[in-house]
């Protein structure tokens, strides 16, 4: 290779570099700013973000196209290609305890993708041809009952999870049901009558701890909880 070739391919690499790098300072600048609150002129976050999909390939950034499940696809096919059609879709929350429902208003097909693409883990359902329900699954407890929820013993030996005081036998969930002259045996007393009276849980831990407590008493050691209905929201 003689000297003029090398030279030329050296610069070639040199302004490269000089490129690569200035970007990387240019993306370094923008989180900096954004970091610190300062505000950034139009015209310098304009000159920063030009060549921003530039800087990400050269870098390496580059992401994947991003697409809804499968699940997703099928129900914008159902819902047809017409770009005026307005869907009513409803948000579902399941809890650990209690489920919510929130109105999200009528959708057209690119607004329900866009949501959908913000969040993958959703699960949306077509449940007429004007409705669409999107489920999701939250591991605590719901608002409602961090704010009323009381676990107690009916009176044929059922764990039961209730909305408000057992008095007003209002039931969310059964669990199972206890042998409960092994229980009153076992535990101090006053535990029983305590239970009977409601414990009080507002956090999923003790939730938890309050069923792993009881479950050692349950007559089906095999028991499968039941799914929880409507709480309201």
């Amino acid at each position: 290779m003689n000297t003029f070739k090398l030279r030329k391919q050296l610069k070639r690499r040199w302004r490269r570099w000089k490129r690569t790098a200035w970007m990387a300072v240019a993306l370094i600048t923008i989180t900096v700013l954004a970091g610190s609150g300062l505000s950034i002129s139009s015209h310098v976050q304009r000159l920063l973000t030009t060549h921003f999909g530039e800087a990400k390939a050269v870098m390496g950034l580059a992401e994947p196209e991003a697409q809804v499940t499968e699940k997703a696809q099928m129900v914008l096919k159902q819902l047809g290609t017409d770009p005026h059609r307005l869907t009513r879709v409803v948000l579902e929350t399941r809890y650990i305890c209690g489920i919510e429902t929130e109105q999200l208003g009528r959708l057209t097909n690119s607004q329900l993708e866009a949501l959908l693409l913000q969040h993958p883990e959703w699960e949306p359902e077509l449940k007429s041809t004007d409705l669409v329900q999107i489920s999701q699954q939250i591991d605590d407890l719901s608002p409602l009952c961090k704010e009323k929820a009381y676990i107690s013993v009916d009176a044929v030996g059922n764990l039961n999870l209730y909305e408000g005081r057992p008095t007003k036998e209002k039931v969310i969930r059964t669990f199972f049901q206890m042998d409960v002259g092994s229980l009153e045996s076992s535990l101090p007393e006053g535990v029983l009558e305590q239970l009977q009276q409601g414990i009080r849980v507002q956090d999923k831990d003790e939730y938890n701890s309050v069923i792993s407590t009881f479950s050692d008493y349950a007559l089906d050691r095999e028991y499968e909880a039941a799914q929880p209905v409507q709480s309201g929201g």
